[in-house]
């Protein structure tokens, strides 16, 4: 297993430094198009805790041998904002795609309160040919 974490507070870039902790801790691990799909998940994740919770506290990568999970700390304690299914933005619409690009790309996702705020965690399974 291999574990990552990083504290995001005070970045000025977190979603930056995210992608690159997703990145190291996968090298060697996974193939181009499923890492390419943890990190934009990851970077969506981190987005969405500064958009909506001010700021991302910590990012958590645990890298196993049946997939990836990665968590993402923030703020804010109101789990019922995040939707368990996410509805499709509206064609004029400015937000609303991250949680959709989420729930597509993750093999599971979910949110749940922690001692800091809450923690959004987003699984991905290896599929035949992932992993190395």
């Amino acid at each position: 297993m291999t574990h990552a974490a990083i504290d995001l507070c005070g970045f000025k870039a977190p979603q930056r430094a995210a992608r690159r902790v997703v990145r190291t801790a996968l090298a060697g691990k996974a193939d181009g198009e499923y890492l390419d799909d943890v990190v934009l998940v990851a970077d969506e994740l981190v987005g969405n805790a500064v958009e909506h919770a001010g700021e991302a506290l910590a990012m958590v990568i645990d890298v196993y041998n049946w997939g990836v999970a990665v968590q993402v700390r923030d703020r804010g304690a109101e789990t019922a904002e995040v939707p368990e299914k996410p509805l499709a933005a509206g064609e004029d619409d400015e937000h609303g795609r991250g949680l959709l690009l989420v729930d597509a790309l993750a093999s599971a996702w979910g949110v749940q309160r922690d001692s800091a705020g809450k923690r959004v965690t987003a699984i991905f399974m290896y599929r035949a040919g992932d992993a190395e």
